[in-house]
């Protein structure tokens, strides 16, 4: 009887629980804004157990605390070799971490926010987009069990590419690399950028772990939203032009031109902008770094063309929040650093890994600027129309990115007598969560530590959800009866 009781009860606070979220969708965004610092609070103190490091290393408290917001945050910058101060208890207390920050918490809580009720309403919908969720779009389908499959089908499909590439650079199956395979691909997937193993610089020259590496880091950019939409689209297509047969002819006709077309058509406008504006970054990226670095006798011109070649695409894909690197950062010419920290600033997809003011904003704000100049009476990207209230948020957000980019390097330029060069790139680095360093962090005191991990924390949840938290909806509607002032004009420029 009492069984039956406890049962009831707690049936009784669920359903409370339910119906609070349900009245008030704005207490999940709440939740999922502190859920973040909670997160790296726990993994600190569980780092800070004598079973998480090695016998001769004692983790301080700050470095703790940095090393847990980094790894939940998804950022990759270390204070400590991951390799010579973590423990196996340690290394496992990192991958849960990466877990959390990249499945079980992020895209997890939006799926249940999803699930639990429709949010709408204005004020609602600036939540929804804090956390990465299309407003207008139907994202139902995008249950928590189809983001948990994807993700582990992913990270198996890693774990089995890294083992194969450790084994083919070896010329014999390396049964002591499965442990490494394993850490690498939870951390390329989630982007991460932890490594473990040995140095990272040796295994830089191997063009296929390379590869994957790149590869992951840039599905992750692109969020798990428009990966959904991109793979209803084609299975549209594909049942639509091929029916039910499955064979090699029939996934071969799939991605025939015709096909293409057809599932480029279907794609929603975000998973437009998305893949366009990471196809336009990457390239500028990687021309980039190619000429500067190796036609102009930089850090790659030690290396062969298609080296050269295949390090500039990989460098460009890895600034969409990956944590890997094959450069140096603290070699390459200043115009590189000031590249490669605009490619990181931008980031990822909302609702991705990636961080950064996210491609959607910049691809916006970008398409404003270019219709503006050209004097265009509507402004449309891929045969749809941007209201200003989307281009609202977009300038929102890109200010208040701005804002608190220069507050922290201010602030971290005081504590350091490092060049100014590097103190952005390595802000930048830590807001946008890419993980690049230029060997700053590492140099810097406790003070300097914790005001990069306050740049990683807020980078995580994103200026404008700690403007709608602290603030308000920066969008909010007019209340009936304001008064409305006269306008003016003032001079500009």
């Amino acid at each position: 009887m009492n069984h039956n009781n406890n049962f009831q009860n707690d049936q009784g606070i669920f359903q409370r629980i339910v119906a609070r979220f349900r009245t008030n969708p704005s207490n999940g965004f709440y939740l999922w804004a502190a859920m973040w610092p909670v997160l790296a609070l726990v993994g600190a103190i569980l780092l800070r157990l004598p079973m998480s490091s090695t016998r001769d290393t004692e983790v301080s408290l700050v470095d703790a605390i940095f090393t847990s917001i980094s790894a939940v945050t998804l950022t990759g910058l270390t204070v400590l070799d991951t390799n010579l101060v973590w423990s196996t208890s340690g290394l496992v207390i990192l991958l849960g971490l990466f877990q959390l920050g990249g499945l079980g918490a992020f895209a997890g809580l939006a799926a249940l926010l999803l699930r639990i009720g429709q949010l709408t309403g204005l004020r609602e919908n600036q939540i929804r987009r804090a956390q990465g969720l299309s407003a207008d779009q139907d994202e139902s389908r995008l249950s928590l069990w189809w983001i948990v499959k994807f993700m582990l089908g992913m990270q198996l499909t890693a774990f089995i590419l890294i083992f194969i590439s450790f084994s083919i650079t070896d010329g014999q199956v390396q049964l002591n690399a499965l442990w490494p395979s394993a850490f690498l691909a939870i951390s390329a997937v989630n982007s991460a950028g932890f490594v473990y193993w040995g140095e990272f610089s040796a295994v830089t020259d191997n063009n296929l772990l390379m590869a994957i590496f790149s590869f992951f880091t840039v599905i992750g950019s692109f969020g798990l939203l428009v990966l959904h939409n991109l793979i209803g689209s084609y299975r549209e297509v594909f049942k639509m032009q091929l029916g039910e047969t499955r064979s090699i002819r029939t996934y071969v006709l799939s991605v025939r031109p015709l096909a293409l077309r057809e599932i480029w058509r279907r794609l929603s406008l975000d998973g437009k902008i998305v893949f366009f504006t990471s196809l336009l970054l990457l390239t500028v990226g990687a021309l980039w770094v190619f000429v500067r670095e190796y036609i102009g006798n930089g850090v790659l011109s030690d290396k062969g063309a298609f080296d050269a070649v295949f390090h500039a695409l990989t460098e460009s894909s890895f600034t969409r929040s990956s944590g890997f690197s094959t450069i140096d950062w603290s070699a390459p010419d200043t115009g590189t650093l000031l590249v490669v920290t605009a490619l990181m600033f931008i980031g990822g997809a909302s609702g991705s890994v990636g961080g950064g003011i996210r491609l959607t904003t910049f691809g916006l704000v970008a398409h404003k600027f270019i219709s503006v100049i050209r004097g265009d009476q509507q402004q449309a990207i891929f045969g749809r129309g941007i209201t200003d209230h989307d281009f609202r948020i977009a300038l929102t957000f890109l200010t208040c990115s701005v804002i608190f980019l220069m507050t922290m390097v201010l602030l971290i330029s005081q504590v350091t007598t490092a060049n100014l060069e590097n103190v952005i790139f390595e802000t930048a680095s830590a807001f946008s969560k890419t993980g690049f360093s230029t060997g700053l962090t590492t140099e810097l005191g406790d003070i300097g530590k914790l005001l990069l991990a306050t740049t990683m924390l807020v980078g995580r949840i994103g200026p404008l959800a700690v403007l709608t938290l602290l603030a308000g909806d920066p969008d909010r509607q007019q209340v009936a009866g304001t008064i409305r002032y006269p306008e003016e004009s003032v001079v500009l420029g």
